[in-house]
């Protein structure tokens, strides 16, 4: 059976890969899906090539464009756009991350390992795997070990929590981030606003949410 490492390029799955080296766990591939990613996250793709001594797969999958344009098929908005996703719901994520992932992997004989740290309440179903929980690495151990070997994405230094650029989760802070690392994402933001059936938090466009911020 392959044993394939799903690489977010986040702490928790870093540790993974870290952990995988340390103690010569088996790992046929390592995969990752970066539907909108930022610059940074694609230069720490080749300092973890390097450490890790081997390539890193993107899978292909629609880009965060693709999903603001995608025409919706069924249902009462039957050919509207998608536009902003929904903050409570979790397409963007089904379409730009996990349906490309199940693709690439359908039909193969694998396993995960997954970046999922002792203490969190998430399940793991089998044959899949947490080195992390093995190993008995928490969140914040999985931080440390990423910094130790100089591997901890540069966007924690700016971000509490890691996601794609255009994610309507992010608050006001992380937004005004985005602005000063992504300037030209966050002036497409601004530009195509107009287009989307939905408003980027509920109730509040992404223009009158960023001039909050003013």
């Amino acid at each position: 059976m392959e044993r394939i490492l799903c690489w977010s390029t986040g702490k928790d799955s870093t540790a993974t890969a870290i952990l995988a080296k340390e103690h010569g766990e088996q790992i046929d591939e390592i995969i990752t899906v970066l539907p909108d990613p930022f610059k940074m996250e694609l230069e720490l793709i080749n300092a973890f090539e390097s450490y890790m001594g081997m390539k890193v797969t993107i899978i292909p999958s629609p880009s965060f464009e693709d999903y603001f344009y995608r025409v919706k098929v069924r249902g009462k908005h039957v050919g509207t756009i998608y536009g902003w996703p929904f903050t409570a719901y979790k397409t963007c994520a089904r379409i730009l991350k996990c349906e490309p992932m199940q693709n690439y992997c359908k039909g193969r004989n694998c396993s995960f390992l997954l970046g999922i740290a002792k203490g969190e309440n998430r399940k793991i179903l089998e044959p899949n795997e947490s080195l992390l929980i093995k190993y008995g690495y928490t969140e914040d151990d999985a931080k440390e070990l990423c910094i130790k070997h100089d591997l901890l994405n540069p966007l924690y230094h700016h971000f509490k929590r890691l996601g794609c650029v255009r994610c309507p989760k992010q608050g006001k802070a992380a937004l005004m981030k985005v602005k000063e690392l992504e300037p030209e994402k966050y002036q497409w933001c601004i530009e195509h606003d107009h287009l989307s059936p939905v408003k980027f938090k509920p109730n509040v466009t992404f223009c009158e949410f960023a001039n909050e911020n003013l």
